[in-house]
């Protein structure tokens, strides 16, 4: 895609916030089940535990400089999304989350 594309004018800190956003959605849908949609407990714990994982990695990223860029790939569908000047700690604290995630919902399920 061109420099002057829709994808180009997009603000990089929209990238974090659309994760902070879903990882509170998702949350919020595994606590109090606002959708009225039927969820197993599996469910449950998977959308609190992964929604908290999000939330906190969009944010810790975020606060800790990272940024992004989004690059378009002509001919397929979707985007690309560029991380960068996240710090060595940004990253180990992001690994950490993710793995205490993952750890939470195989022990609580």
């Amino acid at each position: 895609m061109s420099e002057n594309s829709i994808l180009s004018k997009i603000p990089a800190w929209i990238g974090f916030l659309a994760l902070i956003i879903i990882g509170a959605l998702m949350l919020i849908q595994g606590a109090a089940n606002p959708l009225r949609v039927s969820l197993t407990h599996a469910n449950k714990v998977g959308f609190i535990v992964f929604g908290l994982c999000a939330l906190l990695i969009g944010a810790v990223s975020w606060i800790l400089g990272g940024t992004s860029k989004i690059k378009g790939r002509e001919g397929v569908v979707g985007v690309k999304v560029a991380l960068d000047d996240l710090p060595w700690y940004g990253w180990v604290t992001d690994g950490g989350v993710l793995t205490l995630s993952i750890v939470l919902f195989v022990v609580l399920t």
